[in-house]
């Protein structure tokens, strides 16, 4: 015959006897759930007690950039960092010229009265500041071209969003020339831009 109590350890069985007891033991407690409504709101929110780390970006105009989705000219680049980035909508994706002199030349397939011009890089904090020397021209005819901005080195620094802002008098354009002469990143050794944003 099967010997039940030499199959199980001794104190397996003792637990085994226990458990209808402690089960008969057991004490019922009443769980209270309370629901809590969600605000109401259509878009994330920051808490106010976490500052908004855009709050001290350099400010751009609230109007349409002129260069979105515009054709562009440039020449050689470096590695797979074409020219149609610096109009893509996106600043996770960037242009890099292959040396310098670079030029950047985009089509407004139009005429406009444009006084602002913005280069940006990715504001990740990744991005090391730097300078970049940096002048514009326009043309009507995409020949020849007048100079608006000075080549001046402008600064970059993910604080401040990484990008800049150069306003100039009010001149009529169907193309925007972009001219990188220099830059202090040690990363690199041509010019970069994410997005190039071209305002009237």
């Amino acid at each position: 015959m099967y010997n039940f109590r030499r199959a199980i350890p001794a104190g397996l069985l003792t637990l085994a006897l226990l458990l209808p007891s402690l089960a008969w033991g057991e004490e019922k407690i009443d769980t209270i759930v309370i629901f809590v409504a969600a605000p109401e709101q259509t878009a994330p929110e920051r808490p106010s007690c976490f500052p908004d780390p855009t709050a001290d970006y350099i400010p751009l105009q609230e109007a349409e950039n002129l260069a979105e989705g515009r054709p562009v000219q440039a020449g050689k680049h470096a590695d797979v960092y074409v020219a149609s980035n610096v109009n893509d909508g996106s600043t996770d994706t960037y242009w890099e010229s292959d040396g310098f002199p670079a030029e950047m030349v985009i089509d407004l397939e139009g005429t406009h009265s444009v006084s602002t011009v913005a280069v940006c890089l990715n504001p990740s904090a990744i991005w090391e500041p730097r300078s970049q020397e940096i002048a514009v021209q326009v043309s009507l005819d995409g020949e020849n071209f007048t100079e608006v901005a000075p080549a001046a080195m402008r600064d970059f620094d993910a604080a401040t969003g990484n990008r800049i802002r150069i306003d100039f008098e009010a001149a009529e354009a169907a193309y925007v020339k972009v001219i990188f002469t220099k830059t202090t990143a040690s990363r690199t050794m041509g010019a970069q831009a994410a997005e190039i944003m071209i305002f009237e």
